[in-house]
């Protein structure tokens, strides 16, 4: 198709972008897309005059490993019109969203099931690779004693300072969200998903009054008995009772609504163990957090938790599609180059590989890098637990 361009969406190209979106997805008006941008922009195709494909893109910080955030793109809403899918529009759009995404974003980020889906694949094949996989867990609660308070967005926006305070308690050691702050969880709950999938948002607390111990947040996607109430965030300041007190008072309200419960876990989900000793029954991984590399360099220096380690490697990469000097060093003075996949540097870079490890059983190789100089790059690079929390998904 050589009249087919890819470009940035404009502000003049809303109605365009809606047209294609609208005609798969859940619809937006034209006035809520307009209260996400700057942070919302998009890739789109035109053949021609004609536009036949659109791809948003949420600008948004993310830490990858404690102390260490990083600027992405998250991926949303993807279509392309219905008579011109598999024709490697989807594809090209990518192609030019990392071209014009270039001067502003490190990672480009998906939230994406179905590893044996036509979806799936297409992200692997456009160059996508996993980060962390997610499973669902889900409980039908009992009845059983339980004090908390259950209550609504205005009353979770009231004390957000003690939110963020609880949040920090549970999460400070955790990586695999945006960051947070006071007002993020007001900022979170005005996005453009729940324009689009409306929810009874229910913000429990444990204690009822007094200061806040722990707490969680769930959302009734559908005003109606049965269903489920999907945790979207919970934490927890003092200890593990004082979530389980939390968990069985949302367990309570959802009992009298007869609804189960619902979250997403992933294998480093700090009330993992808790959800099991409540009887939360686990299915096979289903969701996950897809990305590929934009900027290697700058992922490099705003990822690397101990620069003084390596500040005499020139460090350079090498996989099937890239190659790469991912730092001069300061006076470097010897040289190592990282062979690997592309999966491999992709998680080195977003502090997701025990880099030693992996080079023991061979999943990446160094050339010119003695036993010594691998070890200060693993120290340099650690591995860091993600915990997914769903109010950041959209």
């Amino acid at each position: 198709m050589d009249n087919l361009t890819c470009r940035e969406h404009q502000s003049g190209d809303v109605h365009d972008l809606l047209g294609i979106r609208n005609a798969i997805f859940p619809p937006l008006t034209v006035e809520q897309w307009r209260a996400t941008e700057p942070d919302m922009t998009a890739s789109l195709a035109y053949l021609g005059d004609e536009c036949v494909g659109a791809i948003p893109l949420e600008q948004r910080d993310f830490q990858v490993a404690p102390g260490a955030v990083v600027r992405t793109a998250f991926e949303n809403a993807v279509g392309t019109r219905e008579d011109m899918r598999s024709k490697g529009i989807g594809g090209a759009m990518i192609g030019a969203a990392k071209e014009f995404l270039a001067d502003r974003c490190d990672l480009l980020l998906v939230y994406r099931g179905g590893e044996r889906s036509n979806g799936y694949n297409f992200y692997v094949k456009s160059g996508h690779r996993d980060l962390i996989y997610l499973r669902t867990a889900t409980w039908q609660p009992r009845e059983t004693e339980a004090s908390g308070a259950v209550l609504g967005l205005e009353e979770l926006y009231a004390e957000e300072d003690a939110v963020y305070r609880t949040f920090m308690a549970t999460y400070s050691g955790y990586a695999g969200f945006p960051p947070r702050y006071e007002g993020y969880w007001r900022e979170a709950m005005n996005r453009m998903i729940y324009d689009v999938i409306p929810q009874e948002t229910l913000y429990v607390r444990y204690p009822a009054t007094g200061p806040l111990q722990a707490y969680v947040i769930a959302g009734q996607r559908e005003a109606r008995v049965g269903g489920e109430a999907i945790i979207v965030d919970e934490a927890a300041a003092v200890s593990p009772q004082a979530m389980a007190q939390a968990y069985l008072c949302l367990g309570a309200e959802a009992l009298s609504r007869g609804m189960k419960v619902m979250d997403y876990l992933s294998n480093e989900h700090p009330w993992g163990s808790l959800y099991r000793q409540l009887g939360f029954e686990e299915s096979l991984r289903g969701l996950m957090i897809m990305g590929q590399i934009i900027r290697p360099q700058e992922l490099f220096k705003k990822t690397c938790l101990a620069p003084e380690l390596i500040a005499d490697l020139r460090v350079k990469v090498w996989t099937p599609t890239m190659d790469c000097v991912l730092s001069e060093g300061d006076g470097a003075n010897r040289e190592i180059t990282l062979e690997a996949k592309d999966e491999y540097l992709i998680r080195l870079l977003s502090r997701r590989l025990n880099l030693q490890a992996a080079v023991e059983s061979d999943l990446v190789s160094i050339h010119g890098g003695t036993p010594e100089a691998v070890g200060r790059l693993s120290q340099a690079f650690p591995y860091a637990p993600w915990a997914y929390l769903h109010i950041d998904y959209l």
